[in-house]
């Protein structure tokens, strides 16, 4: 299989913070995903997966800041689709402490690999996912 190095792949998106703009962010996974040899499926378990960490993401921001934004980039690392999803603007990392974080991270893990939720130290949470490319 013949793909791209990570600079020649990466493509970028930023979005309001807000779920109306999640039909956006899954065009871009699935379009993004669809130029590999990848089944249909894989392409719908990364979409979901991609939508779930931005909705993690939307959780932990800061209600008072009504102008925060999504950054999500897809780029590809060898044989893998890596995924991530930046909010400068969360005050805390999604995690076990309540049942709807707690399920959405379980679903990101289930559908993805090397899964990884980071507070940033100036602030702010990165979800960071790759999936290996499977060909049809």
């Amino acid at each position: 299989m013949n793909i791209d190095t990570k600079a020649h792949s990466l493509v970028e998106l930023r979005i309001p913070r807000r779920p109306e703009y999640l039909r956006v962010v899954r065009l871009l996974v699935s379009g993004y995903v669809s130029r590999f040899p990848a089944p249909v499926d894989m392409v719908e378990d990364i979409k979901v997966a991609v939508s779930e960490a931005c909705n993690c993401s939307m959780r932990g921001a800061d209600p008072t800041c009504a102008e925060g934004r999504l950054d999500i980039s897809c780029s590809v690392e060898d044989d893998r689709l890596c995924f991530e999803i930046r909010d400068e603007n969360a005050t805390s990392a999604p995690d076990s402490s309540s049942d709807e974080a707690s399920l959405g991270l379980l679903l990101i893990r289930t559908l993805m690999e090397d899964v990884e939720v980071r507070a940033e130290k100036g602030g702010g949470v990165v979800i960071s996912m790759k999936k290996t490319i499977i060909s049809v």
